[in-house]
């Protein structure tokens, strides 16, 4: 009977801790990462601060590729497995072979006259939008030069187009704006029309029409961003945090991350909020990626990146209390597979 019940108990264990909802996946420093793009399951790159990573096998190995820039990188974007362009404060830069090379287009600091970026989108290889303080630009030749770039009265973090003539942008103070002329001119779109103003740091884009953005309340559009509704209020704890990002794979499914380490996740398009098990980390979360509803990352203020392929959810299989009558015991055939990764429980 002991043998039994010592049994029972190693395979609930395992199970447990192979099934736990985000494991930890280690860059080499402790330099904060603040944004994680992939192009497939397996190869995708993350930066912050002035590093940039590559992982080729699901970040199971991350590796830190050399590049020209000295000041903070904010966003990265991969077109695809060779070309990958990156934006932050001063500076562009583009790599058109994974990586191993990456050429500035422009890099420098303050008194240059050279804007602070935040945020990019590329439809292709050639055409893309860079966004940031007061300006937006769009190249059609891959950031040889500039077509359209303006400025642009907000404080810009993320921007999306589904097209070459339409897209949308959201920034700081609940900015949100929209575009139908390739951005020649944003309007503004009124999100919250009174109560405090969030700043909204991340879009997140499904279906091309279905757009939400959020902080503490999370508004959702259906309609490309042209009205809002307000869905969900995230049950934060915690006084005045804010939460950075925000991410749907499908239309029901989505997470959102920030301050003190906190993330959440939805099964109903944003309505409803379920807190997740991201650790005891307090770093902050920036962003977050979902290759679908089941396998995403997240990355983190304190240099690590989180994944899970699970959904974030840990499996609940009911283990019966009934003592089996006999004390024959069967072969186990499907024995979990280990994890070399640690994993929070």
């Amino acid at each position: 009977m002991k043998k039994i019940v010592l049994i029972l108990f190693i395979i609930v264990f395992s199970n447990s801790k192979n099934n736990a909802q985000w494991i930890i996946q280690q860059t080499g420093n402790t330099s904060p990462v603040r944004d994680v793009e992939f192009i497939n399951k397996n190869t995708g790159w993350a930066c912050g601060n002035n590093r940039i990573y590559k992982t080729t096998n699901s970040g199971n190995n991350w590796f830190e590729q050399a590049h020209p820039d000295a000041f903070l990188i904010q966003q990265i974007f991969p077109v695809n497995e060779n070309v990958v362009y990156a934006v932050g404060w001063w500076n562009f830069m583009k790599t058109t072979n994974g990586g191993d090379i990456w050429t500035a287009f422009f890099n420098g600091g303050t008194g240059q006259g050279l804007p602070v970026l935040e945020g990019l989108y590329f439809l292709n290889e050639n055409t893309g939008w860079l966004v940031g303080n007061v300006v937006s630009m769009k190249t059609t030749n891959g950031g040889e030069s500039f077509v359209d770039s303006m400025r642009v009265e907000a404080i810009a973090q993320d921007v999306y187009f589904k097209d070459e003539m339409n897209g949308i942008m959201c920034g700081e103070v609940a900015g949100f704006y929209k575009t139908s002329d390739g951005g020649k001119k944003w309007i503004p779109i009124v999100v919250i029309p009174d109560g405090p103003q969030y700043d909204f740091i991340r879009l997140a884009v499904v279906n091309v029409s279905l757009v939400w953005v959020g902080s503490k309340p999370v508004y959702r559009s259906t309609d490309f961003g042209s009205t809002w509704d307000s869905i969900g209020l995230i049950p934060i704890p915690i006084p005045n945090t804010i939460m950075y990002c925000i991410e749907f794979s499908s239309e029901r499914i989505g997470f959102v991350g920030g301050e003190s380490g906190l993330m959440y996740k939805t099964t109903d398009g944003g309505y409803n909020w379920s807190p997740q098990n991201s650790g005891s980390s307090t770093s902050y979360i920036r962003s977050i990626y979902m290759y679908n509803d089941s396998i995403a990352w997240a990355s983190r203020g304190n240099g690590t990146i989180m994944h899970t392929i699970t959904g974030g959810m840990v499996s609940a299989n009911q283990i019966s209390t009934q003592v089996p009558e006999t004390s024959e015991l069967q072969q186990n055939l499907s024995s979990p597979q280990s994890h070399s990764l640690s994993a929070f429980q």
